[in-house]
């Protein structure tokens, strides 16, 4: 028995910091505060409303001034007489408290003289019939029965009700807010961290940025790091195979190019085009292996980002002049800038090589006759945001993929044939590239049909007028 009275501390102290212990602290506060506010209110009501009514005050220091004229005039039978047409019930006595005049009195009424108060007198709590004595002339005392109709407390058992009504709603709705703001706060700050590792930012740590003294939002903020960390270690190790591989496969393609060169030299013409097929390979996937190095390296560097403040628009036109002579027979490629000349932050690089692959998108799979126009404008949505836009009248893409087209070696079931060409990673290196500079890509079908793909570069802060 006294063991177990030692450990009931100890267990108190390693549980103080649960949620159960809180809430049921939270509770017991709520419950000691209304009953103490209920306590405190009673008894403030009571005192402010539990005494004689001064409209009934007034009515019987008004039967005293007439009692007192009718002891002047001497006449007790007339004062009797007017005593029994009073709606009260009262009566006249003399310095010996016995009546001046020959009524009966109750004996539950002369009991009561004992009792006999003043008009400033606190009530009590419950409806009785209380008398007052009134003094009047010559030693006389008018002594008045209050009736139970006008006592105060018949309405107490109400408003006793609606105080207790609206102290329980006011001391539950501010400990409601107090229970929201201390789970809202821990659990906002995990929504926050979880934003941030979907955004793949494993640096955040959970429990220093949870600062929380409630053992299970710590220990869910452990767990979460604990995921944090095995989720960035398998990423890690994915991006290592892939980049890993993408240089080992380096090597012998070069060798193997290298070995089709000189055989060339020993083979017959008649031969060469197997050969030409063989280089034809080995330069395509020369150039998957570059692009997996290049979607490794811009999400490996997405945290590490040097960009500059510069205008959208050069880079718009030379990436244009560039690609002319890529273009199908019957394609044109055509630019619509504007003359506003805001500056955002990117990377040149960057810049041009999203510029490079969206629009080279748009050759591959507009069409043969298609017209794709790059053009810049201004959007504001969370933030103001230079737009570059890549638009074409193609056959435009259905609305449930044009989000996947982002992703790493997605690619459409019209661009699965080989004569389109592609490895379905140019666009998922422009996503990298945008987030790299801190912006947004964004593909839309066009009302009037055709693709369109925006480049969205968040706009210069606090930019100086020109």
């Amino acid at each position: 028995m006294v063991s177990s009275y030692f450990r009931c501390p100890n267990f108190i102290a390693k549980r103080k910091d649960g949620l159960t212990f809180q809430l049921f602290s939270y509770l017991t506060v709520i419950l000691v505060s209304i009953l103490i506010l209920q306590g405190l209110a009673e008894k403030a009501l009571m005192k402010a409303l539990l005494k004689v009514p001064e409209t009934v005050k007034e009515e019987m220091l008004d039967l005293a001034y007439q009692a007192n004229v009718l002891i002047e005039d001497g006449d007790m039978d007339e004062l009797a007489d007017w005593g029994n047409a009073q709606d009260y019930y009262l009566f006249v006595l003399d310095k010996e408290g016995r009546p001046i005049t020959h009524r009966d009195m109750h004996p539950h009424f002369e009991f009561k003289l004992r009792f006999l108060r003043t008009l400033d007198h606190q009530l009590g709590a419950r409806v009785s019939k209380p008398i007052f004595g009134i003094p009047l002339i010559e030693g006389n005392t008018l002594v008045v029965q209050l009736p139970h109709q006008v006592h105060p407390a018949q309405n107490f058992a109400l408003y006793f009700s609606l105080i207790k009504a609206l102290i329980a709603l006011i001391i539950l709705t501010l400990f409601s807010i107090i229970m929201a703001r201390s789970l809202q706060q821990p659990l906002g700050r995990l929504r926050e961290a979880s934003r941030r590792l979907a955004q793949g930012d494993f640096s955040v740590s959970v429990v220093s940025e949870l600062n929380s003294k409630t053992r299970e939002f710590n220990e869910l903020a452990n767990d979460f790091d604990h995921m944090t960390n095995e989720i960035h270690s398998l990423a890690e190790k994915q991006r290592r195979l892939i980049r890993d591989v993408s240089h080992e496969l380096r090597t012998p393609l070069a060798r193997q190019n290298l070995a089709l060169h000189l055989l060339r030299r020993k083979i017959n013409e008649e031969s060469h085009h197997l050969l030409d097929r063989l280089e034809n390979e080995t330069e395509e996937m020369n150039n998957l292996v570059g692009e997996i190095l290049e979607f490794s390296r811009l999400e490996n560097s997405r945290y590490d980002a040097k960009l500059k403040f510069m205008h959208v628009e050069q880079y718009c036109s030379m990436q244009v002049e560039q690609m002319q002579p890529d273009l199908k027979t019957g394609q044109t490629l055509k630019t619509n800038l504007s003359t506003d000349l805001s500056e955002v932050a990117l990377d040149e690089r960057l810049v041009l090589r999203a510029l490079s692959n969206v629009i080279g998108n748009a050759i591959k799979y507009a069409g043969e006759d298609a017209n794709i126009v790059v053009l810049t404008h201004e959007i504001e949505l969370d933030k103001v945001y230079r737009v570059i836009s890549v638009e074409d009248d193609g056959p435009g893409i259905s609305e449930s993929k044009l989000v996947d087209i982002f992703d790493p070696f997605t690619r459409l079931e019209s661009a699965r044939d080989k004569q389109s060409g592609g490895y379905g990673l140019g666009l998922a290196i422009v996503k990298e590239a945008m987030l790299v500079m801190n912006g947004l890509v964004v593909a839309e079908n066009r009302t009037q049909g055709g693709l369109k793909v925006n480049l969205l570069f968040p706009m210069k802060l606090n930019k100086n007028p020109s």
